[in-house]
């Protein structure tokens, strides 16, 4: 599932907001990684914990005034979800449970980003003016 939110004009620092969305899942015991390139940021998570079996990724691209956050989690689970459906009835009825919970988990984790997301935007306004007037 790749998800997409857009905002405009709130001035925000994404440098700043790129390590308080690590830090979201560092706080859930996530194993991250930040790539930045020109100005764009990736933010890799890896699960340490037995419900969710993939990676996953965040993406911030564009500039202060104008940007995408771009969760992307769960493609493995879903193709894994419809394999383990139709191998169920020779065995793979684990396959199919383990990535069932897997999506289910990955589902509550992006509700609760982008509420965390939503709140930090807020908190965030303007703070990429401040840097500059320093």
């Amino acid at each position: 599932m790749i998800v997409r939110s857009r905002w405009v004009g709130k001035n925000i620092d994404l440098a700043l907001l790129t390590r308080h969305i690590e830090d979201f899942f560092k706080r859930r015991e996530f194993k991250t990684k930040i790539n930045e390139s020109m100005g764009n940021y990736k933010i890799l998570f890896m699960p340490q914990h037995a419900n969710i079996y993939e990676n996953a990724e965040v993406t911030i691209s564009g500039d202060p005034n104008d940007f995408v956050i771009e969760f992307s989690a769960g493609k493995k689970a879903r193709s894994s979800v419809m394999l383990g459906f139709l191998t169920r009835i020779i065995g793979g009825g684990s396959i199919f449970l383990k990535n069932v919970k897997t999506l289910e988990t990955l589902e509550k984790l992006e509700k609760e980003f982008w509420i965390y997301v939503e709140d930090l935007v807020a908190q965030l306004v303007d703070s990429a003016r401040a840097d500059m007037e320093l």
